[in-house]
């Protein structure tokens, strides 16, 4: 039972990864918080033309993670994106987990107890990632916050049909431009932070990596 338990709290918080979005601790300015989705478009539309076109050039993306919660946890692992359509997330050491996104399926198994859990990336922020054209204009996406200094911009955004899927936010350099983190708070304010290391945006990635083999998939 108590391994069990542990295994689920390891569940939780790896799943939030995907499932749920991360605001930077700093609180947000009164001007963005009151700020429309249309005024926060035309004010950054320069710099979201840009982000736009960057996420929409990155075709593969392998990168080592730093994933941190605001509850002091902390785990490493790997990402792999393979843009329009899969990712595969692994974390090392007593992480024993594989997330696996294809197409429309997440899966989520937890390799010590061989238990995997499907899921539909339409109820997470993954299909805003994976998607074949990434526009923060899109009907079903709404920027909540822009933060802009000289040497980052962050961009965060919630599914208008999935509002508890949690608020996810994209952090990038801008000297150069470079997506170097995510961040993700769900409903109920867990924070979670993931953190690229040693990012690869050229080499090929198999598409072995992203199969999924059990047939019972969520509709």
């Amino acid at each position: 039972m108590t391994k069990k338990l542990i295994s689920y709290a390891s569940k939780t918080a790896c799943v939030a990864f995907l499932l749920a979005a991360i605001l930077l601790a700093n609180i947000t300015s009164a001007v963005a918080k009151v700020a429309s989705k249309d005024s926060l478009l035309q004010q950054y539309s320069s710099d979201l033309g840009k982000i736009e076109g960057y996420l929409n050039s990155i075709q593969n993306l392998t990168a080592r993670f730093l994933q941190e919660t605001s509850e002091g946890n902390s785990a490493e692992g790997k990402l792999y994106l393979s843009r329009p359509g899969k990712m595969r997330v692994e974390y090392n050491g007593q992480q024993k987990v594989l997330i696996v996104v294809n197409g429309s399926v997440l899966t989520y198994t937890d390799l010590e107890l061989d238990e995997t859990s499907y899921l539909t990336t339409n109820s997470t922020p993954a299909s805003f990632l994976t998607r074949p054209n990434i526009s923060f204009s899109a009907k079903d996406v709404e920027i909540t916050d822009v933060k802009k200094t000289n040497d980052q911009i962050k961009i965060s955004v919630m599914k208008k049909n999935r509002k508890e899927a949690g608020e996810f936010s994209l952090i990038f350099s801008n000297n150069p431009l470079r997506f170097i983190k995510m961040e993700v708070k769900n409903e109920l304010d867990q924070i979670t932070s993931i953190t690229f290391k040693d990012s690869d945006f050229s080499k090929p990635i198999s598409n072995n990596l992203f199969v999924i083999k059990n047939k019972n998939l969520p509709e």
